[in-house]
């Protein structure tokens, strides 16, 4: 009987203990860019923002554009958020910086038919 209580007892601390946490689902905002189309993506102040620009194709390079940074963020591959970018088959290029409340702007200006997929998240602070 004894056993049984005890671990009943650690089933209800291990519970109350795991619901005090606070744990928060939520999803990136993605966009698909065709040829010739961008993307304005909002920024929150003071939040640790990420933001990951994707070539999906299997055979042709993409040219993004990006522009509206204003703290000189580096993406993964340590190239600037502003500027040309040209990825390479299935590259991805990851940032995750504080941009600081800018209103980004992400371009897809490949010369082929290439669809790059742009997604950001940038948790509120309340």
């Amino acid at each position: 009987m004894y056993i049984v209580c005890t671990i009943l007892a650690f089933f209800v601390l291990a519970s109350n203990a795991a619901f005090s946490q606070s744990i928060t689902k939520s999803k990136l905002d993605t966009i698909v860019l065709l040829k010739n189309e961008y993307a304005v993506l909002d920024t929150n102040n003071g939040s640790q923002c990420i933001c990951y620009i994707n070539n999906i194709s299997k055979a042709q390079q993409a040219t993004v554009v990006n522009t509206g940074d204003t703290n000189n963020v580096k993406f993964n591959d340590s190239t600037s958020f502003n500027g040309i970018h040209i990825l390479k088959i299935r590259q991805q290029l990851i940032a995750v910086a504080d941009f600081k409340g800018s209103q980004l702007i992400v371009s897809n200006l490949s010369p082929y038919d290439v669809i790059v997929i742009v997604s950001i998240l940038c948790p509120k602070n309340d």
